[in-house]
């Protein structure tokens, strides 16, 4: 009698999978579960009221990366504006995340913000890959940054692309650095990617909200990791994931997909489905490594910074909404400090170049550390001679995006303007004087601004090709002029007195 052995748990397996391939049967590998760690908008190296920083954000990105399958993504404006970068151009920032297992990273608009030559810099410091699929630099990108990334896990493949604003040159200093439109950058990439073999195309985009949007339902993309706008932002259409994490590592959006994909017929189908965790930092401790190399920065600062120059009499408030939505104690005494610097009629600054995003009490004493904090990039001060008309056409710039809290919002010094903003742009200034005078459009005036918009930045066009009163090369650091006010006063107390009044 023989004995029949019964086939193997593989042999049985194989005689299945053959079954099924003569059959037709689709064939379908086992859901494999993606993570992308998402950080955005991050320029502070420590926490602050228990949240953010980058020894928090460490931890969060180990213990995903622990998991398996996971990638961090950073979207982008990082090396500026901190304080440090004011004196190294952002090196601590390129140092602290070669030591966090980037993934794949998109310059945002702040990585422009120190020139050309700092941007070219730190991206070939960068030991991670940077997507810079709108970027077009004639003097060539460094090794690094590249136009896509192709990776695969478990047999699926993500292509990667990053896209940068448009708007870069308008709110950074990139100098020749070009910018594809980013919609049809996006688009063109998609299918590129797609006929590459992604299954999944991932933009790392640091542009506007209302342009993820248009990418998000026109691009052919799959997920958006997005930053810029700093909203903390899990979205899902049934198609796309737009996600942002707010901003500074606050919180830390992690989206996880399950994808499943399945040859039929030789035709490959890849299915998925996101879920989505937000991490609240002020719930999680510090990589003691990152926290070791932050603490090393900040006492080398703090050594040159915390030294006391004076006391505001007022309270001040530097806030995003504040500096951008109306005139401001904080602008006032900045722009005040900038006339008297220079011997200028009039001094305008933009409201976005005013960064701690913080408030101050009566009688608080003021440090170098935070004049430094309200102002990081490194701007100077310059003086020019302009028309009234110059004038009224810069304030008419600087009062069109009110209600979007644009950062070309004017504080300035020897003004006086009525606006309505009930007008269209362009005809909403209605009355401006100038040192308790009529602005008259024909006459030249000494105007103290910061290089920034001297050049344009903002929008503030009309100061382009103005006459410069102080040589580029002899202009003194914005911050330098306010710290040297605040001490030579001793006290000070500037306050909202109607300099730019809105109706």
């Amino acid at each position: 009698m023989m004995l029949q052995s019964r086939p193997s748990a593989a042999l049985r397996a194989g005689f299945l999978g053959l079954s099924l391939l003569l059959s037709g049967t689709a064939l379908a590998q086992e859901a494999v579960t993606i993570r992308f760690v998402q950080t955005n908008d991050i320029d502070r190296m420590g926490p602050e009221k228990g949240r953010g920083g980058f020894a928090k954000l460490a931890t969060v990105i180990k213990e995903e990366k622990a998991k398996g399958n996971a990638f961090f993504i950073h979207a982008g404006d990082t090396i500026s504006p901190s304080l440090l970068s004011g004196f190294d151009k952002g090196a601590h920032i390129i140092d602290i995340l070669n030591r966090m297992n980037v993934d794949v990273m998109a310059p945002g608009n702040h990585e422009f913000d120190l020139g050309p030559d700092a941007f070219r810099a730190r991206m070939a410091e960068a030991k991670f890959d940077i997507v810079a699929t709108n970027i077009v630099d004639g003097n060539g990108l460094p090794a690094n940054t590249k136009p896509d990334k192709m990776v695969e896990v478990q047999g699926v493949k993500i292509g990667f692309f990053g896209l940068t604003t448009e708007d870069t040159p308008i709110a950074s200093s990139p100098g020749s650095i070009k910018f594809s439109p980013t919609i049809d950058t996006a688009r063109a990439k998609a299918k590129e990617l797609r006929e590459k073999g992604a299954d999944l195309v991932v933009a790392v985009a640091h542009t506007p909200l209302e342009v993820d949007m248009i990418i998000a339902r026109s691009a052919g993309v799959d997920v958006i990791i997005g930053g810029h706008d700093e909203h903390l932002l899990a979205f899902y259409d049934g198609k796309v994931v737009v996600s942002e994490s707010e901003s500074q590592a606050n919180f830390v959006n992690i989206v996880e997909l399950s994808v499943n994909k399945t040859t039929k017929d030789g035709k490959t189908t890849v299915t998925w489905s996101p879920n989505f965790r937000i991490v609240d930092t002020a719930n999680v401790k510090p990589d003691p490594e990152i926290e070791a190399v932050v603490k090393g920065y900040e006492d080398k600062l703090s050594k040159e910074l915390d030294v006391e120059i004076g006391v505001t009499e007022t309270p001040l408030d530097s806030r995003r909404a504040t500096v951008r939505g109306g005139e401001a104690a904080m602008g006032n005494l900045i722009t005040d400090a900038l006339k008297a610097a220079v011997g200028a009629d009039v001094a305008l600054t933009n409201g976005g170049g005013i960064r701690a995003d913080k408030q101050y009490q009566a009688g608080q004493k003021l440090t170098r550390r935070d004049i430094l904090s309200e102002m990081p990039f490194g701007n100077t001060t310059v003086l020019l001679e302009v028309t009234g008309a110059q004038i009224k056409d810069a304030l008419e710039n600087g009062v069109s995006q009110v209600r979007e809290l644009g950062g070309r919002f004017p504080q300035v010094s020897g003004i006086v303007a009525e606006v309505d903003l009930k007008e269209p742009v362009g005809s909403r200034v209605k009355s401006v004087k100038i040192n308790g005078q009529p602005l008259d459009p024909a006459k030249t005036y000494k105007l103290a601004t910061n290089d920034f918009v001297a050049r344009g930045g903002d929008g503030y066009r009309a100061f382009i090709g103005a006459k410069s009163l102080i040589d580029v090369s002899a202009s003194q650091l914005m911050a330098s002029q306010v710290i040297d006010y605040v001490a030579k006063a001793g006290k000070v107390a500037p306050k909202v007195e109607g300099r730019i009044v809105l109706r």
